[in-house]
C-alpha cells in the first residue's frame, strides 16, 4: 500500500549552494511537483483498484482485498477533488480582489 506523504515531499525553505550562499526554492515548481506526484499516486490507486476488481471477478482475489483497494482509490479521489475545489476557490477569490 502506498500513502500520500506530503511532509516528505516538502523541501526546506532555503537550499545551500556550493559556495556557502543560499538559493531560494521556487515555490511554484515545488507546488507543481507535489500536485503532480499526488495526481500520479491517485491514478495508480485507481488503476490498482480496477485490477483488483478484475482479479476478484476471475476468482484470483478475495472480495475483501478488492473492496479495500476500491475504498483506498475512492478516498484518494475524494481528496484530490477537495484539493481541486480549494484551488479553484482560491483562484476565484484572487480574481475578485480589487486592484
Amino acid at each position: 500500500m502506498s500513502e500520500l506523504k506530503i511532509q516528505e515531499m516538502l523541501p526546506l525553505p532555503l537550499e545551500k549552494s556550493g559556495k556557502g550562499g543560499k538559493i531560494p526554492h521556487d515555490p511554484l515548481s515545488d507546488f507543481k511537483k507535489i500536485l503532480s506526484k499526488s495526481i500520479q499516486e491517485t491514478d495508480h490507486l485507481l488503476a490498482s483498484a480496477d485490477q483488483s476488481t478484475q482479479e476478484m471477478i476471475l476468482g484470483e482475489k478475495d472480495v475483501h482485498q478488492a473492496m479495500i483497494a476500491l475504498e483506498q482509490a475512492n478516498l484518494a479521489l475524494e481528496l484530490m477533488i477537495h484539493v481541486r475545489n480549494k484551488i479553484i476557490s482560491a483562484y476565484q477569490e484572487i480574481m475578485q480582489m480589487q486592484i
